[in-house]
């Protein structure tokens, strides 16, 4: 289910309130039950009325369960913010749904603020109860589990509200000329990238140059970013080939074809490095890159599904078979100082290495996955294809923004293609079945699924579930005592309260002891002492006996 979509939270507040009557009707039985066993005389009759009992408090605690985890993932509390699409909307009338979809955006952010207020108030609890003398393990429990779910549904919001602004009419309202074509949004994503990796591979320069230089050189260090810098090298050669691939396809009045070939060519010159090629540039380039934005970051479960790749690039530029600063056999799997080389995705040893003569070209690839620059997938070696891998990858998301997938010829040529994939653009829950063009050039059969994530919670004993002591209320403490404000409060409330009964309800005694009271004979008896119920208030002519050893028996009387 999309819980982001108007008619599922709808559906969700429905559910929420039939939970609710059920919760009330159960109370109703109870509170009855309770009255019976008061007046219950008879032994057999008695047992069966504390059975009904207990049928009804467990009932009772698993509606209140289903309650607390549905309003996890009810976003907006309010039933009329839900309604802020009509039921058949009109596409031709894209102005009236505006006001509606602002009224959901408010209701998003108002919902936010209140989700913000009770991580503060987690937070500050899990202080207060950690260390010092108001240490207390199950209050600590409590206050994590609350600032776990604060977390996550802080992230669901934060995905509805760019979902919602995605979808609301704001980008309608840019003007026409400020839009650009797919072919320049490909050539600012490229000059984007380049930008990136020539600021790594200079950063990994760097650091090979002063590692080199030092005295005690760590060789575990030096390798890694010299592994680093060759990546960099080579992603820069593929993305510039792209580059001036892309430029070819302009029209030759375009206002920026000038300023592409001038970067270009500054970039080419064995004066100047990668670095410094854009910082020469100045300002100018600064400004070509506005239309950019930055990612959204998402956070849930990201489920990618590689098949297989055709049409790659065979004769891959900078690369020769007696290339100084190519490694043979350098791609994933290959070269010991990568992740994927010292362990596999699942932690066992990588397999035997691969037999291939330094002059031989393969026809095998295989693919890497990196998220935000950490690899986290690898395919095995498979013969290019459209059906050559086949592997899905399941990915957990913790405020990622960006998926590089690359793929690599298992010879001399390593890097072959690269393709980035923006995390925002599948925030709709829907499976992508896609063909990605690569760069420089090259097809990528994939799938790519978003799942939102899902507030989860441990079932826990019965035993843990009550939280407070069994005053009523009276030794409660009130928000100011505990450093926290009233939404962290209230919702530490209704943690807590599900175990016990409405107000003006009887509460529910603890234990099971049978009980009998005879009026005739003023006598209360109890099979089990150990259990005993204790009245509230002593009635004259009663006797009480307490059972404190097997052979004694202590009677107060009353």
């Amino acid at each position: 289910l999309d819980f982001s979509d108007t008619s599922v939270q709808q559906m969700l507040e429905e559910k929420k309130d039939q939970i609710r009557r059920e919760i009330h009707k159960e109370l109703k039985i109870k509170e009855g039950t309770e009255n019976l066993r008061k007046v219950t005389t008879d032994k057999k009759q008695l047992a069966n009325v504390e059975n009904l009992l207990k049928s009804s408090a467990k009932k009772i605690e698993q509606l209140h369960q289903q309650l607390q985890e549905l309003d996890a993932h009810i976003v907006v509390k309010d039933a009329d913010d839900l309604l802020d699409e009509p039921k058949s909307p009109d596409t031709g009338r894209r102005d009236t749904g505006s006001a509606p979809m602002n009224s959901r955006l408010g209701a998003l952010e108002k919902q936010l603020n209140i989700e913000m207020k009770v991580k503060q108030g987690a937070e500050n609890m899990i202080q207060m109860y950690s260390n010092g003398a108001s240490k207390d393990r199950k209050m600590l429990v409590t206050a994590q589990q609350m600032l776990q779910d604060s977390k996550t549904k802080i992230e669901i919001i934060r995905m509805h509200i760019l979902k919602a602004t995605q979808e609301s009419g704001l980008s309608a309202d840019a003007k026409p000329e400020d839009s650009i074509s797919p072919l320049e949004l490909r050539i600012e994503e490229l000059r984007h990238h380049l930008r990136i990796e020539s600021a790594v591979a200079e950063g990994a320069k760097n650091v090979v140059r002063q590692l080199s230089a030092a005295k005690a050189k760590d060789k575990k260090l030096l390798t890694e970013a010299q592994t680093e810098l060759q990546e960099s090298s080579q992603k820069m050669d593929l993305l510039q080939l792209s580059l001036e691939r892309r430029l070819s396809e302009l029209p030759e009045e375009h206002p920026k074809r000038f300023a592409i070939q001038k970067e270009l060519s500054v970039m080419a010159s064995p004066i100047l490095s990668p670095r410094h090629s854009f910082i020469s540039l100045g300002d100018s380039l600064t400004h070509q890159y506005t239309n950019i934005s930055k990612p959204a970051a998402l956070t849930g479960t990201l489920e990618v599904r590689l098949m297989g790749c055709q049409e790659l690039l065979e004769n891959v530029p900078s690369r020769s078979k007696s290339s100084p600063t190519t490694i043979v056999n350098s791609s994933p799997g290959e070269n010991k100082s990568s992740f994927i080389a010292r362990r596999s995705m699942y932690g066992r040893p990588s397999s035997a290495r691969y037999s291939l003569k330094p002059d031989e070209i393969s026809n095998e690839i295989c693919a890497c996955l990196k998220l935000d620059n950490a690899v986290v997938g690898q395919t095995a070696w498979k013969t290019c294809g459209k059906q050559a891998w086949d592997q899905k990858f399941t990915i957990e998301l913790d405020r990622s923004r960006e998926l590089e997938i690359s793929v690599y010829w298992r010879d001399w040529r390593s890097l072959c293609a690269v393709k980035f994939l923006r995390l925002e653009d599948f925030l709709d829950n829907q499976r992508h079945g896609m063909c990605l063009y690569l760069e420089p050039q090259g097809m990528l059969f994939a799938e790519v699924t978003f799942f939102n994530p899902v507030i989860e919670r441990k079932p826990r004993l019965q035993r843990q579930r009550r939280v407070f002591m069994k005053q009523k209320g009276k030794t409660f403490l009130r928000a100011p005592q505990m450093n926290i404000n009233i939404p962290t409060w209230s919702r530490l409330m209704k943690r807590a309260l599900p175990s016990m009964s409405a107000p003006g309800t009887p509460s529910t005694p603890i234990g099971t002891a049978n009980t009998a009271v005879t009026p005739s004979s003023g006598t209360l008896t109890v099979n089990d002492p150990t259990k005993l119920p204790l009245p509230s208030s002593p009635q004259p002519g009663f006797v009480l006996c307490l059972c404190c050893h097997e052979f004694d028996v202590l009677c107060f009387f009353l």
